[in-house]
C-alpha cells in the first residue's frame, strides 16, 4: 500500500514538473526555452522518448537537425522550439536540454489538444453555437471567446467553454479564436470560421444616367453554392415594380443550378436584361441593365432557403436632360432645357447647370427647368446638369446645344412668300372690289321707273308705267 502511495506521488509530481502546452491541430505552437540569457549554450530539443536530437544549436550558431525528425519545428532567435503547422503526432512530451560550460539544466513539455468542432453555416438571424474543446490536464485554463474584427460593427468578447450567440447577422461571419489563458502569462489561440448566410448591404436607391447600370446583390460571406444547397437554397429572382405603376411586379431572371449556377430569363422578362446564361462565381449575383427611361423602378433580389427568403431592395432612378426645342436651335428663340427624374419627388435633392464654352451669367442655375429667353449663339456647348444631395454628387447628364443663326435664304423665301401673299391678297381684293361694282350697276340698269301724270281723255289720276 505504502508503495502505490509512493508511486502516485512520483507520478504526480513528474506531471507537475512537465509545463502544460496547449495546441490545436494545424495551428502553431511555441514552446519556451528558459535562461535565454545564456547565450553561449547548446540547445538540444528532443522528442517523446527519442534518444535522438530533433534539432539543436550549438554556441557558434550551428543548427543541426535530426535525421529521423518527422515535425514541422524550427527554432526561434532565442532558440525556443517553434512547431507550425502542429500535427497530431506532435502531441507528446518535449525536452529541452542546455549546456552553458559543465552545467546542465532540462526542461519537459506536454502537448495537449484544444479543439472547436466545425460549424456548419449558419443562416442570418438563426442562433450560433461554439465549443472549444481541452484534454485534461493538471490547470485549468481560462476561455476566452474573441469575436471576428469587422470595421462596421463592434462585437463583444464572450467567456465559458460553450456560448450561443442568439439572432446572428453578416458581422458575426468569420474567424471566432478560443484564447485559453493558463500558468504564468501563458495563452493559446485555437480558431474556427463561421460563415454567416446573409446578402450584402445594397444602397437605398442608386441614380445613374450613363449607358449602363449594375444593380448590386452579393452574398456577405464567401461560402460555396454546395454548401448553400446543403443548407436548404431553393432558388433565387430578380424582380422589378415600376415607379409609373407600383401595384405592377415583373419577374427578370430566375436561379438555375443545372448545370451550372446562372441566371435564367423568365417568360415575364421583355429581354432587355443581359445576364441571362450568365455563370455566377464568387457570390455575385448582380445584374446589368442597359440604362432609359423605363428602368426607373425598384429591384428586388432574393435568394429562397427552405426557412426563410433572404431579400434586397434597391431603387434605380434615371437622370435626363430633355430641350423644349430640340438639340439644333435657331438664335432668337426661346428654350427650356429640363432636367428630370421622371417624378415630382425631388426631396433634399438640388440640381447645378453649368456650360464650360457658354455664357450662362444671367440664368437661374439652381433650378430643375433652365429658361433661356433668347437663344444666342453664346449658348452653344455641352450642358451638364449634376444632381446633388447633402454636398455629394449623385450623377450627372449632359445634353449638347447647338444654336445657330437663321440662314439668308430663310429670310428670303419669308420675304418672298410674305410678298406673294400681301399681292394675292390685293387681287382678291381687288376682284371682290369690281364685283360688287358691276352688281350695283346692273341693280340701276333694271331698276322700275314709276311717274305721276293727268290723262285728259279718261279724266283720271295716278301712277302709270311709262
Amino acid at each position: 500500500m505504502m508503495l502505490c502511495w509512493i508511486l502516485i506521488s512520483l507520478f504526480v509530481g513528474f506531471l507537475k514538473a512537465q509545463e502544460v502546452i496547449y495546441a490545436q491541430v494545424g495551428g502553431t505552437v511555441t514552446l519556451p526555452r528558459e535562461n535565454v540569457e545564456a547565450g553561449n549554450a547548446y540547445v538540444n530539443w528532443y522528442r517523446g522518448n527519442d534518444k535522438f536530437i530533433t534539432i539543436s544549436r550549438n554556441p557558434q550558431g550551428g543548427i543541426q537537425r535530426g535525421k529521423e525528425t518527422k515535425t514541422n519545428a524550427d527554432l526561434l532567435p532565442d532558440f525556443s522550439l517553434k512547431i507550425s503547422p502542429v500535427q497530431e503526432s506532435d502531441f507528446e512530451i518535449w525536452r529541452c536540454e542546455q549546456y552553458v560550460l559543465t552545467k546542465m539544466s532540462e526542461k519537459t513539455y506536454k502537448l495537449y489538444h484544444v479543439t472547436i468542432p466545425k460549424v456548419p453555416a449558419v443562416m442570418a438571424g438563426d442562433s450560433l453555437s461554439l465549443e472549444c474543446k481541452m484534454d485534461s490536464s493538471p490547470v485549468k485554463p481560462k476561455v476566452t471567446w474573441i469575436p471576428p474584427e469587422n470595421s462596421d460593427c463592434n462585437l463583444r468578447n464572450r467567456y465559458g467553454e460553450k456560448i450561443e450567440v442568439k439572432g446572428v447577422f453578416r458581422c458575426h461571419s468569420g474567424v471566432w479564436t478560443c484564447k485559453l489563458e493558463y500558468g504564468m502569462r501563458k495563452h493559446t489561440e485555437a480558431t474556427t470560421t463561421v460563415s454567416v448566410i446573409d446578402l450584402s448591404p445594397s444602397p437605398d436607391t442608386i441614380y445613374t444616367s450613363s449607358s449602363k447600370v449594375d444593380i448590386p446583390c452579393s452574398l456577405s460571406s464567401n461560402i460555396p453554392w454546395s454548401i448553400l444547397k446543403e443548407t436548404g437554397l431553393r432558388g433565387g429572382n430578380w424582380g422589378f415594380t415600376p415607379l409609373s405603376d407600383p401595384k405592377l411586379t415583373q419577374s427578370l431572371l430566375s436561379l438555375s443550378f443545372d448545370p451550372v449556377v446562372r441566371w435564367n430569363d423568365t417568360q415575364r422578362s421583355d429581354g432587355t436584361v443581359k445576364d441571362k446564361g450568365r455563370e455566377l462565381k464568387d457570390q455575385d449575383l448582380s445584374m446589368n441593365l442597359p440604362v432609359s427611361e423605363n428602368i426607373r423602378g425598384v429591384y428586388t433580389c432574393d435568394l429562397i432557403f427552405s426557412t426563410k427568403t433572404l431579400s434586397r431592395k434597391v431603387q434605380v432612378e434615371v437622370l435626363k436632360i430633355s430641350s423644349s426645342g430640340g438639340s439644333r436651335v435657331y438664335e432668337g428663340q426661346s428654350v427650356n432645357l429640363t432636367c428630370t427624374l421622371g417624378h415630382h419627388n425631388t426631396s433634399g435633392l438640388k440640381v447645378n447647370w453649368n456650360c464650360s464654352s457658354c455664357s450662362n451669367s444671367s440664368l437661374n442655375l439652381n433650378s430643375f427647368t433652365l429658361s433661356i429667353p433668347e437663344v444666342k449663339v453664346e449658348h452653344s456647348g455641352k450642358w451638364t446638369c449634376e444632381l446633388w444631395k447633402e454636398g455629394k454628387k449623385l450623377t450627372y447628364a449632359v445634353l449638347s446645344l447647338k444654336i445657330e443663326k437663321a440662314p439668308v435664304d430663310i429670310w428670303l423665301c419669308v420675304a418672298i412668300s410674305s410678298g406673294v401673299l400681301v399681292f394675292i391678297l390685293l387681287l382678291v381684293v381687288i376682284s371682290i372690289s369690281i364685283r360688287r361694282h358691276r352688281q350695283m350697276m346692273m341693280y340701276r340698269r333694271h331698276k322700275t321707273k314709276f311717274c305721276c301724270c293727268k290723262n285728259p281723255q279718261q279724266n283720271q289720276k295716278g301712277f302709270y308705267k311709262t
